[in-house]
């Protein structure tokens, strides 16, 4: 294998973090890594807010990361994320003629052009597809296969992939970004797949799992079965609504409700409940710096647990992961990974609701990463390192030449 240069950008609500890294036959080698802290308003929900201000933040990462390098850096892999993120399985379904001949690529690839066309017609150019993973080929609604079925008889042949869109306008501002610093991209993958990529192995895939990121301002997720990916999704909620409804409680600023929520809070105030700890008392400060009143730690984490609460049970299970008929018999943990998976006793939160065991998944993988970046916050940038490293270069930036490239990458 030939060594090559890769570079990984998180564009985050918090912070940008990047990191190159020089590929090679056994590992991935950091060479340059780098954080610059964005301004409130770069990155809403997900989603470019400010264009100028994401190219000023960019210019600057680049900069440090070209100068540890020593690399010019032309091309970078983004991640992509927000409730506009969508993951889907389309299946298509053909009659073998004659029935019982000999399954071939053309039958192959007139049921992956179908597939191809019910999601152009889906979309009407309001959504981009990102990503195409085929996940099964099934023969005569029995025969169930991971691997393309050339030469096996059939009556009838079905195809199922896992299809990714986001919506086309957010894409395009992360383009113009991108092309503003005279950088090109070489993939856009979700940040629930960098992820799951940087905090799970191949066994937990198979055995059936859910990674859940919670960041700044959303929430993604993806849902392994078999080793594949069953649901990917991303919710417009994160650890800021948190901050923000200790804000409008007690009337505090953001910053000192985050500060309440990150010294004191527990993500299950019952774990504190009639404890020493629960009834210490704190003093609640406004914008200006005046004391306006009083509250225990457990009625701060009162507020903390409903939000993180309704997540985990309202958002995630009931609209999500029921809805595949695969939760939870067939999974077996669930993995907590973002910033916001530093609350304290949110493990123990998370195995009640879910009735799983539950961890927090840290970034693995590259050997010589800084300690002070195997932390939950850091995993979608190491994953998005890790992804690229398994994919060629896309060089093709309109919509159609992408899809094109997607099918050719998943499906030849």
């Amino acid at each position: 294998m030939k060594e090559r240069i890769i570079t990984a950008i998180d564009l985050g609500t918090t912070k940008f973090f990047g990191l190159v890294g020089l590929v090679k036959e056994e590992n991935i080698e950091i060479i340059g890594r780098d954080i610059i802290k964005p301004e409130s308003e770069w990155i809403k929900e997900g989603k470019i807010g400010d264009i100028d201000g994401v190219v000023e933040g960019l210019l600057l990462l680049i900069d440090s990361l070209r100068r540890q390098s020593g690399e010019k850096i032309e091309w970078v892999n983004l991640g992509v994320g927000g409730a506009h993120i969508v993951g889907r399985i389309y299946s298509q379904k053909m009659e073998i003629q004659p029935k019982g001949r000999a399954i071939n690529e053309n039958d192959i690839q007139f049921l992956e052009k179908e597939i191809a066309t019910l999601i152009l017609s889906e979309n009407e150019n309001i959504r981009e597809t990102l990503c195409i993973i085929p996940q099964e080929y099934i023969i005569d609604d029995t025969i169930s296969l991971d691997k393309k079925p050339i030469g096996m008889h059939g009556n009838t042949l079905e195809v199922r992939a896992h299809i990714l869109t986001g919506k086309i306008n957010p894409i395009k501002d992360i383009y113009e970004c991108a092309k503003r610093c005279g950088i090109k991209i070489e993939n856009l993958f979700p940040y629930a797949w960098a992820v799951a990529e940087s905090v799970l192995n191949e066994q937990e895939k198979k055995l059936g799992c859910v990674v859940i990121d919670i960041g700044k301002s959303t929430t993604d997720i993806v849902f392994f079965y078999d080793g594949k990916i069953i649901l990917t999704e991303s919710l417009k909620v994160g650890s800021y609504h948190i901050d923000y409804d200790l804000s409008l409680k007690y009337h505090i600023s953001l910053d000192f409700a985050e500060e309440l929520k990150r010294t004191y809070a527990w993500s299950d105030y019952r774990l504190i409940t009639g404890k020493k700890e629960g009834l210490e008392m704190i003093e609640l400060k406004n914008p200006s710096g005046r004391i306006v009143g009083k509250a225990t730690v457990e009625e701060i984490s009162k507020i903390v647990h409903i939000r993180v609460k309704e997540i985990f049970e309202d958002l995630i299970i009931k609209e999500r992961l029921l809805k595949t008929g695969l939760f939870p018999l067939k999974t077996s943990e669930v993995i907590l990974t973002g910033g916001g998976a530093k609350l304290r006793g949110i493990i123990k939160l998370a195995e009640n609701i879910f009735r799983l065991p539950a961890r927090i998944g840290i970034p693995q993988k590259l050997f010589n990463l800084d300690k002070n970046y195997q932390k939950p916050e850091f995993s979608a940038g190491v994953g998005l390192l890790l992804l690229a490293s398994k994919k060629d270069k896309i060089k093709s930036e309109t919509f159609m030449d992408r899809v094109k490239n997607w099918f050719k990458r998943w499906f030849y």
